[in-house]
């Protein structure tokens, strides 16, 4: 294989990669110290069934970087079309993530979104390096469906299921 890779334009890498639909995904946890953090993935996939794991990826440059890396437990809360604006806010540096959110409160006080589409606890399996990310890998303890449909990134907007793409 050549070079030819490291000469891609991270802009045009990240037009092509805006061509593949993805779920939406809002990551929280609870620090040591009792503060809320979270953060907005549409890297989130199963990993495997036998022992129950998930994987989502989180920018290394997040403000709550450091405490995810060294979470116990995480949730992830697969949003729905009613959690545009929240993903968006929980994908924007400075934001007060957890103003106005609907968020409700598992048994060790880590925030979780009672009408998303699923939700998913977990323990912190691992942390593996992945470029400018990191794979948070996590043994999932919980998981419940919800309702409502997913709501969909693509091409750097939302798309709610059954709606054709523009």
């Amino acid at each position: 294989m050549t070079d030819r890779m490291h000469e891609l334009d991270p802009a045009t890498f990240r037009s092509v990669l805006g061509r593949f639909p993805s779920g939406v995904t809002i990551v929280t946890t609870r620090s040591e110290s009792g503060t809320l953090h979270g953060f907005t993935a549409s890297s989130f996939a199963s990993l495997s069934l036998d022992p129950p794991l998930i994987l989502v990826c989180l920018d290394r440059r997040a403000n709550c970087f450091p405490v995810f890396q060294a979470a116990e437990r995480f949730v992830v809360n697969i949003a729905t079309p009613a959690h545009a604006d929240l993903a968006i806010r929980f994908a924007t540096k400075g934001e007060n993530k957890f103003a106005d959110g609907n968020f409700e409160f598992d048994e060790e006080g880590h925030p979780l979104l009672p009408d998303a589409a699923a939700v998913i606890r977990c323990e912190l399996e691992q942390v593996v390096p992945g470029g400018d990310h990191v794979i948070l890998i996590g043994r999932v303890h919980d998981a419940r469906a919800g309702s409502d449909e997913p709501v969909m990134w693509y091409r750097g907007d939302f798309l709610h299921l059954g709606e054709s793409a523009a």
